[in-house]
């Protein structure tokens, strides 16, 4: 900078000097009198007037600065003054011939003539034209810009880069405050301290306040920054204090960067170590913990290996701002995480935070992707070992065990057929234990993949992918996160050869399958035996050389780590590709392999329950027995419990069972008691399943005779309460036969497809279709005694009635077996149809699944409901239906009264009773038919929207019933 203030004194002193030698053409240009002139293009008008914008005179201006001034005090002509003389005198006295900045010849002469005339008067204006004058002729012949002849050249030297390296150079002094070093910095804020109160800072040795820096933001204590526990942070011991070269404000500032990186490396450490030692850590704690860990020792370990070469705090603050930025970001995850009650509400939370990090910086949004994939890490490791993917570690889950993660194993509660609730362990997904990011459809087919599995591993132990050994010769891929499009692909790729494994494995079985295992480690093992002592000593040499290597630094052991090491201090590769949305990376990353293996062992199940176990058998079992499809049991059990033809059950004093080939309990006919004894109800019903269902193939494909599969029989119902007791007493009533239940045990291997809920739907259904038997009875009964050729004479009311009845029954009947059973049960069949055609086509993947066979099996019982008014919402309608047929069978009780006193010659008037049953049958089925108008026209609720064709059906019972009117009319 002292170079450069001689420039300046040489420009203006060169200036103020030249203004003698200007030429007559440049005298002319600048001469007052011409500025005005507008035919003088190169007029500079007012060149030496200051800026109207300083706003202040020339005298002022002058005082300022009296250096470089215009006409200043003690100036000749006004134009050198007196301090510039003085200063150009200094110069010339030490000035020499190797200075850079020196005066040229001219400016020399032109000082030591001012120096021996030194108190010269002004010239005067008329003198001053004339030197001018002499000056402008002189400076043809001289031209003052060029160098004089004079001037000896230097000699020439040998220039090197050695020597350019090793040159010592004279210190110039510097020109601004900053470059004069840290002392003169410290200087002048010591001096703009002088005015205030407080005590001047502290200055301490640079290397000394780094390592304290670097220990804070490492999280430890040092001499200068000490950890209060009461206040959770660091503080520092001496406020007052800095490095020499750096203002109090921005120490305070570097203070702050590192105090709150030290602050959050300290959180996060007291998080990981309290994680593993409390008591309550479950596995996807420890994973966070660990994550969390590594992460303090890579990003420490970072930042100590850059920090060995900081020379300054300026250094040293932009080592610790990205470590700041990630510690602090993954502190404010803690606290979100942290607090999560289960694993599943920490994945959840997890998750948000990486979806809120899609958008920030790229390190973060890698770091917080990796994060997910480690700590999930746990969850995923027990999905593959629910669907089968991985082999199980420590105890396997099984029904006799706690169960685990969104598994539960719980007591299932279901009646036998003796009516007693019985307790049995089973599956059930727990979906509160289910991840926020595993949607509803995904959770239950990863359920519905592991009882399929359980269901292999428990009735055919022998099946391939029944055997732990299977996931070691398929090789699935791992079940992990995906975050980009290429990985998703490779997924699918993976896939695709885990599929043509399983196939292989299918098709000749595990022996085929174990060529595909990996091929030992062909390496020979070192030996000494059986080797020459110079094989040996060469071994030896290897060794040593091997071992005085240095050790190398390991690799990363997770993908976080190699994350942050080498993109801690350096940018990212921006991708051109773009990546899946956050809200779709469970889909792509999980649905490959879950969609392959549930459709897998749904295939493998389903086909085993229609093969093996026979399951339409036992469907086509259900149909005729509960549904009362078989015509012949129908027939059998109308005899059994109605025909009044048949040989008695009950017993007489002194009368002899067994008068004829069938008996039977002759229910409404001439029994005196009821209900029958249990051996009466053996005697009646002995051998009307077996005979009427035949022999049929049992579980295992072999016939069996005298046994029907499930042990299908007859018993008694040990669940009515004393109100429904008391109603099975009466004879009749309606509910006389309510005791009598059809017994089945659903096979193990089928409870997935028929279980306690449908078993209980089945028996609803052929309680009502016993009493519908027991109404047409009754119809054709009253129309035979009453309305048929050759029978007694009745009143109008009677036959009316008859006639009535017996075309209400016949309807409903009708209705109830054609509509609601026939019908809807043919569908059900034709869907099974489709589905045992699909499984006997070659592939090992299907789209049902035994879950689907439920579902679909319950819904077709809820048609069938439906259609008999035995749904919930149909109660009220039920009930009319069983006031009406209760009128009837007390018409009939009447009609049979009757008959039995025109037998025995005592005839009574009845006629008014028979009149008021009728009014109140017409009211009642006059209500009933309206009832059903109203639901034809009803607009179908969510529980009948499935099809219209449970509306048509309340259709087609009106048209039965009521088809011009006939119970709308009054009479």
């Amino acid at each position: 900078m002292a170079g450069l203030h001689d420039v300046n004194i040489y420009t203006n002193s060169f200036f103020s000097d030249a203004r003698l030698k200007i030429p007559p053409l440049k005298k002319e240009i600048t001469n007052k009198d011409d500025d005005n002139d507008p035919s003088q293009l190169f007029a500079i008008p007012d060149f030496w007037q200051p800026s109207n914008w300083l706003g202040k005179s020339i005298e002022e201006i002058n005082k300022q600065n009296p250096l470089f001034t215009w006409g200043a005090e003690g100036a000749k002509d006004g134009l050198v003054s007196s301090q510039l003389q003085q200063y150009l005198t200094a110069k010339l006295n030490q000035d020499n011939d190797d200075a850079f900045f020196k005066l040229p010849p001219i400016l020399r002469d032109l000082v030591v003539q001012h120096a021996k005339t030194p108190d010269r008067e002004i010239v005067q204006e008329d003198d001053q034209l004339e030197l001018d004058d002499a000056l402008s002729s002189s400076s043809e012949e001289e031209d003052f810009w060029l160098l004089p002849d004079d001037v000896v050249s230097t000699k020439p030297q040998y220039k090197t880069w050695e020597g350019f390296e090793d040159a010592q150079e004279a210190p110039n002094s510097p020109g601004f405050i900053t470059e004069a070093g840290p002392a003169a910095f410290d200087s002048v804020i010591a001096a703009s301290n002088k005015d205030t109160e407080d005590a001047p800072p502290d200055i301490l040795d640079n290397s000394i306040y780094s390592a304290c820096l670097l220990t804070l933001a490492l999280g430890r204590s040092s001499l200068l920054f000490s950890w209060d526990s009461a206040q959770n942070s660091f503080i520092k011991t001496a406020p007052q204090l800095r490095t020499s070269g750096i203002t109090l404000d921005l120490v305070k500032a570097i203070d702050r960067l590192c105090l709150d990186c030290g602050n959050c490396m300290r959180h996060l450490q007291y998080y990981s170590e309290t994680a593993y030692a409390s008591s309550s850590s479950s596995p996807t704690r420890i994973a966070f913990a660990g994550v969390i860990a590594r992460l303090i020792t890579t990003v420490g370990s970072e930042l100590s290996t850059r920090s060995r070469n900081v020379k300054s705090i300026l250094q040293l603050q932009s080592l610790v701002q990205p470590v700041h930025a990630v510690l602090s970001y993954f502190k404010d995850m803690v606290k979100k995480v942290a607090t999560a009650a289960t694993d599943e509400v920490m994945l959840s939370a997890l998750f948000r935070a990486v979806q809120a990090a899609e958008y920030k910086d790229d390190l973060l949004r890698a770091a917080t992707n990796e994060v997910l994939r480690i700590v999930s890490r746990p969850w995923t490791d027990f999905v593959e070992e629910w669907i089968g993917t991985r082999v199980e570690e420590g105890i396997p889950i099984s029904k006799t065990g706690p169960g685990k993660g969104f598994v539960r194993v719980a007591d299932k509660m279901w009646i036998d057929d003796q009516g007693f609730e019985l307790d049995e362990p089973e599956y059930f997904l727990d979906e509160a234990k289910m991840p926020g990011f595993v949607p509803g459809d995904m959770a239950e087919s990863i359920f519905e993949t592991g009882r399929n599995l359980r269901f292999l591993r428990e009735h055919h132990p022998d099946h391939p992918l029944s055997r732990p050994d299977a996931v070691t010769l398929t090789r699935p891929p791992k079940l992990e996160w995906e975050f980009e499009w290429e990985a998703i692909s490779q997924l699918e790729g993976r896939v695709n050869g885990y599929r043509d494994a399983v196939s292989r494995v299918l098709a000749g079985g595990l022996e085929e399958g174990a060529h595909s295992k990996s091929t030992p480690n062909d390496t020979p093992e070192f030996t000494v035996f059986g080797k020459s002592e110079a094989e040996v000593a060469t071994s030896i040499l290897v060794s040593i050389r091997q071992l005085d290597q240095p050790l190398h630094e390991p690799a990363p052991s997770d993908g976080l780590t190699a994350l942050i090491k080498s993109h801690l201090y350096s940018r990212m590769d921006h991708k051109t590709t773009l990546s899946p949305h956050t809200s779709l990376l469970s889909l792509l990353s999980f649905s490959p392999l879950l969609t392959y293996q549930s459709s897998l062992l749904s295939h493998l199940t389903t086909t085993l329950l229609f093969t093996s176990h026979s399951l339409r058998q036992h469907l086509s079992l259900l149909h005729q027995s509960f549904l009362l499809s078989n015509g012949l049991l129908v027939a059998r059990l109308t005899s059994a419990l109605f025909d009044p033809e048949s040989s008695t059950t009950e017993r007489h004093k002194g009368i002899a069972l067994g008068g004829s080939s069938s008996m039977g309990l002759r229910l409404g006919s001439t029994r005196r008691t009821w209900p029958p004894a249990s051996s009466e109800l053996r005697l009646a019903l002995m051998g009307v399943l077996t005979d009427s269902l035949g022999e049929s193939k049992g579980e295992g494909g072999q016939r069996t005779a005298g046994q029907l599969p499930g042990d299908l029989s007859f018993s008694i119902r040990h669940d009515l309460t004393p109100e429904e007791i008391d109603k099975c007493m009466n004879v009749d009533g309606l509910e006389a036969l309510d005791f009598l239940r059809l017994s089945y045990t659903t096979p193990a291997p089928l409870r997935s497809v028929m279980t306690p809920q449908i078993l209980s739907k089945f028996d609803k259904i052929s309680r009502l279709l016993i009493r519908i038997l027991r109404m047409l009875h009754i119809a054709n009964t009253l129309f035979q005694s009453l309305v048929a050729p050759g029978s007694s004479d009745s009143s109008n009311v009677t036959l009316r009635f008859a006639t009535e009845a017996r075309h209400l029954i016949f309807s409903i009947s009708n209705h109830f077996f054609d509509v609601g059973i026939t019908k809807t049960w043919r569908g059900f069949e034709s869907w099974l149809d489709t589905v045992e055609h699909d499984i006997t086509k070659d592939g090992t993947e299907g789209t049902i699944s035994p879950e689907m066979l439920r579902r679909k099996h319950e819904q077709t019982l809820d048609n069938i409901m439906f259609c008999l008014f035995l749904r919930r919402r149909q109660v009220p309608v039920m009930g009319l239906l069983e006031e009406i047929l209760g009128l009837i069978l007390r018409f009939a009780r009447i009609v049979r009264v009757r008959e039995m006193e025109a037998h025995l010659g005592v005839m009574e008037q009845q006629e008014d009773e028979e009149c008021e049953l009728y009014k109140k049958f017409h009211r009642k089925v006059d209500v009933f038919v309206t009832v059903l108008r109203g639901l034809s026209e009803k607009t179908p609720t969510a529980e009948g929207r499935r099809g219209k064709e449970q509306e048509n059906t309340v259709e087609m019972l009106l048209a039965k019933l009521d088809l011009e009117g006939w119970y709308g009319k009054k009479r």
